[in-house]
């Protein structure tokens, strides 16, 4: 991923809690499908909770936007 423009300082501490809430929720989902209610699927998206929990950890520690690069062509993530 490439980055994207400059947040400020409300941006950054809107990243680290969607961080925390999206790494606690990876975790909770991972113990659940591990201990208390076996099963791949629980355990799948506990982890596909913690990737997503530290790209907003990415944003938060630089202070830039993520963007995806598709190919030659790079699709900015924000909606205009």
């Amino acid at each position: 991923m490439a980055t994207g423009s400059d947040v400020g300082r409300g941006g950054r501490v809107v990243a680290v809690c969607l961080a925390a809430i999206w790494l606690a929720g990876g975790l909770v989902a991972v113990i659940i499908g591990a201990w208390l209610r076996p099963g791949p699927l629980p355990i799948l998206l506990g982890l596909l909770a913690l990737g997503y929990g530290w790209l907003w950890v990415r944003v938060a520690r630089t202070g830039q936007r993520q963007r995806w690069t598709l190919g030659r062509r790079s699709r900015d993530c924000r909606v205009r």
